[in-house]
């Protein structure tokens, strides 16, 4: 028996409105494409357009053709930015509330009664942005070409495994894709909507096969002597999708990258993909700019700087903190800057994560006590932190379900943030932490300082630091030493990978879709770089990947 899943609904309004429009001939595209057109260059609008496109509908009102969309990231450590803006283009997608799964490039699904085999109806007609067809023979190659081959993909994608097992994945026709799994996968829709799915649909294998050693022997020697890495790191190279790093890669997304997110290149740019596979309600191909422009900024004070003088046009990212908002708000009043207030996904701007399983068993001791932790919590001064960081906007809150979440527990959100410094000191010392002298650092069962090293991911983000700065202060103030060093991304990765830390930072998750985020209240994890985000316990995460490694 077959069922449907949610979305077909939308999917149909979707498919009449396309139809309609296409029937009156109706269908737009902007002067530059239009222009290409009748010089040759491009084929018609209505050969570049799916049979049916995806119909967006505006949140306002129709916009006009043109113009350039500017942000700023601060270094070279900052992908996810771009990716969050630029790149979310999967099977599926959240709607703009987050309440169900909807059409993208799939226009309908069906699932079976035992959620085992999921069934994707693609939109006939559309393009990678070369012009060349994509079809669900992509979507196959992926799964063969990456997820599978155990040179390029080391850890299985954790979101795709079900009983230690990837799914078969075929194309019944160009149109059709089907997942088979060995058992019950409930969650993949949900898993498809999230940006962990971000690979399946960025794999043109027109393009990346001629680099691949299984299908082009030769482009893969041209390769390795072009990069002079062996096969596999210079194919991860190449392909890595989330990197903003090579340029040419065809692509699905609204604008195609012409200028790579690495350093020495001060801006980061991206042109209109004139193979968009959207229209809005009156039939005019989006995206509705030209280009988008990035500029890469030394810091985040230089980012703030170009927001308040009303240089950026729409960005999201690192503007969390009451300086921030401050000067925001000031050059919303100057009418420089328009602001709007979003629901945060996260329940924390940050997680401090101790490394429950240290590779030193003296420190692992120490931070697998729960006293010790419950102590360190009830520590902070979080009400301080909220007032001076955030002008008094949130309230204390541990890592868990926010209240818009249907998992949403007030208990659990609360325990433990309350400011009880002399209750944590006593947590301390009988633990057996014990200063040396009053005000004094406390020494580890071994007389060694405690004294905790918490590792940073860049960019140094000025929040992340001023947070740090309050808790190093409330922790000293019961005899706990803190430092923490911002690191390289990679070299972030490797530290953690590696299990030398003594904590960590990340931001912190959980707070609406928990079911989709477990790694942040127990160590399993659905990421392919294996241990990413499951900070306090590296080990136990490699475990829950594969028992036997």
């Amino acid at each position: 028996m077959i069922r449907m899943r949610g979305g077909f609904r939308t999917y149909f309004l979707a498919a009449a409105v396309a139809v309609s429009i296409q029937a009156r001939g109706a269908f737009s595209e902007s002067p530059d494409l239009r222009r290409q057109v009748e010089a040759g260059k491009l084929p018609p609008l209505d050969n570049r357009l799916p049979t049916a496109p995806l119909v967006v509908t505006p949140l306002e009102k129709p916009g006009k053709y043109g113009g350039t969309w500017r942000m700023v990231v601060a270094g070279y450590d900052d992908a996810a930015a771009l990716s969050r803006s630029l790149a979310y283009e999967h099977l599926v997608r959240w709607d703009p509330n987050w309440s169900r799964v909807a059409p993208n490039l799939a226009s309908g699904w069906t699932v079976n009664t035992n959620s085992t085999v999921y069934r994707f109806q693609l939109r006939p007609g559309m393009h990678w942005s070369d012009g060349h067809p994509f079809t669900a023979r992509d979507i196959v190659a992926w799964m063969d070409d990456v997820a599978r081959d155990p040179e390029v993909t080391t850890v299985p994608p954790g979101w795709l495994v079900v009983g230690g097992q990837l799914p078969q994945c075929t194309a019944p026709d160009d149109f059709t894709v089907e997942f088979q799994f060995p058992a019950r996968n409930a969650l993949f829709l949900e898993q498809l909507a999230g940006m962990r799915a971000n690979e399946l649909t960025r794999y043109p294998s027109h393009y990346f096969r001629k680099l691949h050693r299984r299908h082009n022997p030769e482009g893969a020697a041209e390769l390795m002597r072009r990069t002079g890495l062996p096969w596999a790191e210079a194919f991860k190279t190449a392909y890595t999708p989330w990197t903003w790093r090579n340029v040419g890669v065809p692509t699905l997304d609204a604008w195609i990258l012409a200028t790579a997110y690495a350093p020495g290149t001060p801006t980061v740019v991206a042109v209109r993909n004139p193979y968009y596979w959207k229209v809005d309600t009156l039939g005019r191909q989006l995206p509705y700019l030209d280009e988008v422009r990035v500029d890469v900024v030394a810091d985040n004070s230089e980012l703030l700087k170009r927001a308040v003088a009303g240089q950026i046009d729409y960005q999201r990212e690192n503007f969390n903190n009451v300086a921030s908002t401050t000067a925001l708000r000031e050059a919303e009043r100057a009418g420089r800057i328009r602001t709007v207030g979003l629901i945060p996904s996260a329940p924390n701007p940050i997680a401090i994560c101790l490394n429950l399983v240290h590779r030193d068993l003296v420190m692992r001791k120490v931070l697998s006590d729960r006293n010790v932790r419950i102590a360190l919590s009830e520590a902070i001064d979080r009400q301080t932190i909220i007032q001076q960081l955030f002008g008094g906007e949130g309230r204390p809150w541990q890592i868990a379900p926010r209240p818009e979440s249907p998992y949403h527990n007030r208990h659990l959100g609360e325990q433990y943030t309350e400011f009880k410094p002399k209750i944590s000191t006593r947590r301390l010392e009988e633990a057996g932490l014990h200063a040396s002298e009053p005000g004094g650092v406390r020494k580890l069962p071994d007389g060694r300082s405690f004294h905790l090293k918490i590792a940073v991911p860049g960019p140094d983000i000025l929040v992340v630091r001023m947070i740090l700065e309050g808790v190093k202060r409330d922790w000293l103030a019961v005899g706990v030493a803190m430092d923490w060093e911002t690191l390289p991304r990679e070299e972030f990765y490797s530290v953690v990978d590696q299990n030398r830390h003594d904590g960590a930072i990340w931001s912190s998750g959980g707070g609406y879709a928990a079911t989709l985020e477990p790694e942040y209240f127990v160590p399993v994890t659905f990421e392919r770089l294996g241990a990413l985000r499951v900070f306090y316990a590296v080990p136990w995460a490699r475990w829950f990947i594969d028992p036997l490694a």
